[in-house]
Formats: C-alpha cells, structure tokens, sequence
C-alpha cells in the first residue's frame, strides 16, 4: 500500500506542469463562451481559480517557493470573490495587483525550471508552454490594472468598454507580434507595457529554442561517452 502511495505521489510530481498548463488552455479555450451575461465574472472567477490552484502545485517543489505562492495566491482568490460579490473597484484594483505578482512569479518559477534541468521531459515541455500562456495572462492583467487606474489608456476601433477578457485576447495578440491594431494603447505607460511583452515574447521564444539546441547537444554528448 505504501509503494502505491509512493509511486503515485511520484507520478503527480512528476506531471506538475501538466495540471497547470490543463487549467491554463481551460481557461483561454472557455472564456469567450462563459464570459458574457450577468453569470460571467463568476464563471471566469471560477477559472481563473483552477489556474492559482494549480499555479500553487506547479511551484511546490520547494517550501520557500510554495509560501511566497500561497501568499500571493489566496489574497488574489480572496479579493477576485469579494470583488464578484461586492462590485467594489478597489477590491478589483487590489486582486489584479496580487494576480499580477502570482502569474509573474510562477512564470519566473518556471523558467527557471525549464532553463535548469539537462533532461527533457513531457513535463518539461508542459513548462515551456505553461510559462509562454502564463506570460500573456500576466500582461493581460497588468493592462487591466491600468486601464482601472487610468480609464483610457486604451482605445478600441468598436468604441466598446473594457472588460478583462478583451484584454487577454490583446495581451495574446500583442505577445505573438499579430498587430492587428483593433486594440490600441494610448497613453506612454500602456505603450510601455505593450512593448516590453512584444520584446519578452520574441526573447523567450528565442531563448526556448536555443535552450532546446543545447539540450539536444547534451544527449548526443551522453551518448558519445
């Protein structure tokens, strides 16, 4: 019974970034389906929480790690409900702050997994893409932030009002250089932020790649010796 419990708990830590990256393509795959009407911020809420939830496992392989998630995690889960319940702005303002730091920091967290570990493996690879999904909703939320602090930094062709999906799908569209100028920011600090995720997406893909090259050296090494 214990070699079961064993391998089992192996086996799950050993598929971290599955989970995480599951909650992530979840997320992105629904929310244009779930996010309208008066029941889509609490059904977007609920995804985005599977995301925290599995954000905090992707990370655990380290105590110090798993508290400063945790830390970030459970104000963000907290104040994203109270903000559902109670409409309050500020509530709103104060979660995208402790999302923002959350998605940023498991981002990092990852990274430095994926850059870190000579042996490649699904979960690996499971990272990398977790890491590029992470990125854009990090953006995402940081343009949120803004547009909530400063209403107009942004401009859309449709004349519509912000919401948070629309800037996930700007935030992705920005971060894979599309440019299709339906979105446009408009004041220097929402043009900064859309300049560094376009150089920070192009960077990473080129830093994958290359970090793919290398390890595919130290394979054909192993196998010289």
């Amino acid at each position: 019974m214990k070699n079961l419990l064993a391998r089992y708990l192996a086996r799950a830590r050993a598929m971290q970034f599955h989970y995480l990256l599951a909650s992530l393509v979840l997320l992105l795959a629904v929310y244009p389906y779930v996010s309208a009407g008066p029941t889509g911020p609490a059904a977007l809420k609920v995804l985005s929480s599977f995301v925290l939830i599995t954000g905090v496992y992707a990370v655990s392989n380290r105590r110090r790690q798993v508290v400063i998630a945790v830390l970030l995690a459970v104000p963000a889960f907290g104040l994203g409900w109270l903000h559902i319940i109670t409409g309050d702005p500020a509530l709103g303002s104060a979660e995208s702050v402790f999302t923002l730091l959350f998605y940023a920091f498991t981002a990092l967290v990852g990274l430095s997994r994926v850059l870190g570990t000579r042996r490649i493996t699904t979960d690996t690879i499971y990272g990398a893409v977790s890491v590029y999904l992470l990125m854009g909703l990090t953006w995402a939320t940081a343009y949120n932030l803004v547009e909530g602090i400063t209403p107009g930094s942004f401009s859309a062709e449709s004349g519509a009002g912000f919401t948070f999906p629309a800037f996930i799908y700007f935030s992705f569209v920005t971060l894979a250089t599309l440019g299709y100028g339906d979105i446009t920011p408009v004041t220097d600090q929402a043009r900064s932020l859309a300049l560094l995720e376009t150089v920070s997406g192009t960077l990473y893909i080129a830093v994958l790649i290359a970090r793919l090259v290398a390890a595919a050296g130290w394979r054909t090494d192993a196998a010289d010796e």
